[in-house]
């Protein structure tokens, strides 16, 4: 039977659907007995329920929990898992269906934890140095998700490989149908937050960066020494207390006496490393590719123009390979976590443990001071990255940021801005120094703060990150004109 044509009667009319399905429910349950599906049906009969389960739903367990709390969207994973977990699950071997199994999960994880990192999922090799450096069991988070993670992987490969193939061809239909169902959930669970897991630019999409913004790219005439700090998850904050925390810390009146005030927001995409080449190599890309635009790249202009150019980082030299790219793109001397320490920069904690942010701007500032030649000084923060433990060394003990209860309610957020307001302090102290030569400061976010709590996120504008720019009005040359290139220092 076919609906009427005309506006009156389609076939996505409700009151035609209406009496379609009261005529189905009708003759269902006259052919069954007066039950709508009998006990012996063969949709029942032939569903793969122990395969859904054990094959997909238990070993994905830990990143289903997380669709409760923001985590990112595993369409793709769930997807490719599904067609090979069917195959698989037809096999007559019991220990191969487990190592495919195991491959899985393997898999699955390594792209959770890459995606909730904004880590480049193509660079295999540098998952294993990011999880021993970072120390992950510091953090009560990651220990009970390694937990949760462990259990149902373990009840996973105990429990699939035994699970009886597939009974007829319904049961591949079915199957496949149950997987769309988990695709639709997990497509609903992650719209909220799935724009703040942002990793590669969209086909198309035009270049922007604070650098750029700013205009410095290119060094002037001036030869004054510009500082630029990329803050480790600095986000736009929307929210009425979050942002009125963030406008204190980085709205101060004093800085328009001594600089020219610029701010705004740049699309971000990927990880740190992928902020640090949109800020210093104006393009969207991976640091494994450098060697194909190392010139074009700020330092190296900087460099040719005979400034004196040096970096400041207080984690590991080894972590994502920057000694060997820094160099690469222009920068001629570098001091990471164990050089810091060694210059008197006191240990911050945490998952991300290394030099006290707080402390750095001022060891640049009395590198200003004293330069004979004009610098470029590149400073990438540390302590910010989430999560943030409770820690009396780095002050995050009592927040009490935004009022009792707010601090109470959100004791990460309330680290995070705290944590962010004592690098304000600092880097206001080396800005308003009355000794300080003509400066210029670019501020700006690498990426979004990765919370993994969905409220977290929804707190921070998605998709992009502020950048603040202090232009000194003093356009006296810094250091007098004409000064040989400095020499390289290892």
């Amino acid at each position: 039977m076919c609906p009427k044509q005309g506006r009156a009667a389609t076939l996505f009319d409700k009151r035609y659907l209406y009496r379609l399905f009261t005529k189905i429910s009708y003759s269902l349950r006259a052919a069954n007995g007066g039950s709508i599906l009998p006990a012996n049906s063969a949709i029942l009969r032939d569903f793969p329920a122990r395969w859904f389960l054990f094959w997909l739903v238990i070993p994905n367990a830990a990143f289903m929990l997380m669709w409760f709390v923001g985590g990112p969207p595993m369409v793709p994973v769930f997807a490719l898992w599904a067609v090979i977990a069917i195959v698989a699950a037809q096999l007559p071997w019991t220990w191969p269906k487990r190592l495919i199994l195991a491959g899985l999960i393997c898999y699955a994880a390594f792209y959770y934890v890459c995606v909730l990192f904004n880590l480049d999922i193509g660079k295999f090799d540098s998952l294993l140095p990011f999880l021993l450096e970072i120390q992950p069991f510091r953090s009560p988070e990651y220990i009970v998700a390694f937990a949760v993670f462990v259990a149902t992987a373990g009840l996973a490969l105990a429990k699939a490989p035994h699970v009886r193939r597939f009974a007829s061809p319904m049961s591949y239909c079915l199957a496949v149908l149950g997987t769309m169902g988990l695709l639709t959930a997990d497509y609903i669970a992650t719209k909220d937050t799935r724009s703040t897991y942002s990793r590669v630019p969209p086909e198309g999409a035009q270049f922007t960066s604070a650098s750029t913004l700013a205009s410095i790219m290119r060094p002037d005439e001036s030869g004054r020494h510009l500082v630029i700090v990329m803050v480790e998850g600095w986000g736009v904050p929307v929210g009425e207390t979050e942002e009125a925390i963030f406008q204190r810390a980085w709205n101060r009146p004093e800085w328009r006496d001594r600089y020219e005030v610029t701010h705004g927001a740049v699309p971000f995409y990927g990880s740190t490393t992928s902020g640090e080449l949109r800020e210093l190599c104006g393009r969207y890309a991976a640091y494994s590719h450098v060697g194909q635009f190392a010139e074009d790249c700020l330092p190296a202009r900087y460099r040719k123009a005979g400034y004196e150019t040096s970096a400041y980082h207080g984690f590991s030299r080894n972590f994502f390979s920057r000694e060997q790219w820094y160099p690469q793109i222009g920068f001629d001397e570098f001091a990471f976590r164990d050089d810091l320490a060694g210059r008197g920069v006191s240990h911050c904690d945490g998952v991300f443990a290394g030099a006290c942010d707080r402390e750095v701007p001022a060891l640049i500032t009395q590198r200003l001071k004293h330069a004979d030649a004009p610098q470029l000084v590149y400073f990438l923060t540390l302590n910010t990255h989430l999560p943030i433990k409770d820690d009396p060394a780095l002050g995050t003990d009592d927040c009490r940021l935004g009022g009792h209860a707010w601090a109470s309610a959100n004791p990460q957020l309330c680290r995070l801005f705290l944590l962010q307001g004592q690098l304000a302090d600092a880097l206001d102290a080396m800005a308003m120094d009355p000794d300080l030569p003509p400066t210029d400061v670019l501020v700006v976010g690498d990426h979004f703060p990765p919370f993994f709590d969905r409220n977290d996120r929804s707190r921070f504008q998605p998709g992009v990150v502020p950048w603040l720019f202090l232009s000194s009005r003093d356009r006296s040359p810094t250091v007098i004109a004409g000064a040989d290139d400095p020499e390289a220092e290892s």
